[in-house]
């Protein structure tokens, strides 16, 4: 009977190349956990890209934390309406900042967030950008 060598570490579907990624590079396939944490270490940084999983964690977290802060407190109550009101304040920046970095990721200028300014329109215009798989143009937003 002929001994083989163990196979390589299987990495989940969708995982990136084996490795620490540093901050400055888009992580690709994040885990929840992960991405919620890259949202706040990156809590101001508008350079660079992220990834899609890197985007839609924290989105999706964001609106899981609101909808118990409304169903604990009460959506009309007053202390559900400060209480959200601050969640809303402090997730602002890194918010914006993710965004911006999502929409490098596919090629386009943070700028585009100002689209939220148009009802409507705007925001699926938004959506369909950061929902979009990332493109090599934007290499040249690349944080070295």
């Amino acid at each position: 009977m002929t001994d083989y060598p163990p196979p390589p570490p299987q990495q989940p579907y969708g995982a990136g190349p084996v490795g620490e990624v540093t901050l400055s590079q888009p992580l690709r396939g994040a885990s929840p956990r992960d991405a919620i944490a890259r949202f706040f270490k990156k809590y101001a940084s508008f350079e660079g890209r992220a990834s899609r999983s890197e985007f839609w964690w924290p989105w999706g977290a964001a609106v899981v934390v609101n909808m118990v802060i409304n169903l604990l407190l009460g959506a009309d109550s007053t202390a559900g309406s400060i209480i959200g009101g601050i969640f809303a304040l402090a997730i602002l920046v890194p918010s914006l900042a993710v965004g911006a970095r999502r929409l490098h990721d596919t090629g386009r200028s943070g700028w585009w967030q100002l689209l939220w300014l148009l009802p409507c329109i705007g925001w699926i215009v938004l959506i369909v950008f950061w929902a979009l798989p990332e493109k090599a143009e934007g290499d040249k937003y690349n944080v070295a």
